[in-house]
């Protein structure tokens, strides 16, 4: 980027040094006289650098003398364009200020209807930072539902700070905000704490078992997913056919999930552990892997490792492939005589 152009002229080192010359045999000439004129040919003063010296006001010249030229006191030069570097800096702001008041409408009705580039019915985002930004400004824009769903047990810390303020703000408008979580959200105190300041402003909570994708929806007119496993990429869609399809997703989920106000009675606390404990024993029988199980039912490696530690236990099996074999034996005999499993 090209730097931007002065609105006063900078004199040239020639000039410069020029100036200073003639200052010189100005204050110090033959004459003793601070205010006779200097000729142009003491000096060596070509067209060229008395051309810039007139220009910024430091020197002139009597047409009817063109041979001489006059001095100008540097602080009167200062002065004079200071004054124009003020006088300029002050139409600049009055201009900038006009500029705002002609297009701050423009921009207010741009924003009443997708800008130019959200035409496309689906779009992708690329970098965790532009995702944000984009999600961030959408779900700022909301006027009627916002419908999230947050897989992966309870959310850090520092990112629902960030999204209380605003979460607030659209619930103080009447915006309708409803939120999926997984069970295990009902075990992380951060999250149960978030819940239920946003429950008593009227927001809506619910969670699952189940392991779902994370999924924002804004007005039913806009939706967003993620575009690969590490939260990199994202799309955008804004099709009509798909963002219905994903709000019936959200809606049959939402049917399906347990209503949560961040309290934990002891029987919940155990209904929710029953649920996890069913939903691990059904994994385990489907030959899942652990990993695949943890990140199904929203805990990290090390919570899961302790209800699988359990279930051994209970079991007496001595490796994960005799409790699966166990379990499988139990599923089966279930059929048969149904209520054996409900002990595990």
């Amino acid at each position: 980027m090209s730097p931007a152009k002065s609105v006063v002229p900078i004199p040239s080192t020639k000039a410069r040094s020029t100036y200073v010359e003639l200052l010189r045999k100005e204050w110090h000439g033959q004459s003793g006289s601070s205010t006779d004129p200097v000729r142009r040919e003491d000096c060596d003063l070509d067209e060229g650098t008395l051309g810039e010296l007139l220009a910024m006001g430091m020197v002139s010249q009597d047409p009817a003398a063109p041979e001489q030229v006059s001095v100008v006191d540097p602080g009167v030069v200062e002065a004079r364009l200071g004054a124009l570097l003020r006088s300029t800096a002050l139409t600049m702001l009055d201009e900038a200020r006009s500029l705002t008041d002609l297009l701050q409408p423009l921009i207010a009705e741009s924003r009443k209807g997708p800008r130019p580039q959200d035409g496309e019915p689906i779009v992708r985002i690329e970098g965790k930072a532009a995702i944000s930004a984009i999600v961030n400004e959408s779900v700022q824009q909301a006027t009627k539902e916002l419908f999230t769903a947050q897989p992966g047990g309870g959310r850090p810390k520092d990112t629902l700070e960030k999204v209380r303020m605003q979460t607030a703000e659209l619930l103080g408008r009447g915006v309708e905000v409803r939120t999926l979580y997984q069970h295990t959200a009902w075990h992380d105190s951060p999250t149960r704490q978030y819940v239920a300041d946003m429950t008593a402003l009227g927001a809506q909570v619910r969670t699952m078992d189940e392991l779902f994708d994370r999924l924002i929806v804004i007005d039913r007119s806009v939706a967003f997913i993620p575009a690969d496993n590490e939260r990199d990429q994202a799309v955008i869609i804004r099709e009509p056919a798909v963002v219905r399809f994903l709000v019936g997703v959200f809606e049959r989920n939402w049917l399906r999930a347990k209503p949560f106000e961040g309290s934990r009675t002891p029987n919940e606390s155990s209904h929710i552990s029953g649920v996890l404990r069913e939903t691990i024993i059904r994994c385990l029988i489907n030959g899942d892997s652990d990993t695949a199980i943890a990140k199904r039912i929203g805990l990290s490696t090390r919570a899961y490792a302790t209800h699988l530690a359990k279930l051994k236990s209970e079991l007496k099996a001595e490796t994960r492939f005799q409790l699966g074999y166990q379990l499988g034996m139990l599923a089966a005999r279930s059929v048969a005589e149904p209520g054996d499993m409900a002990g595990l």
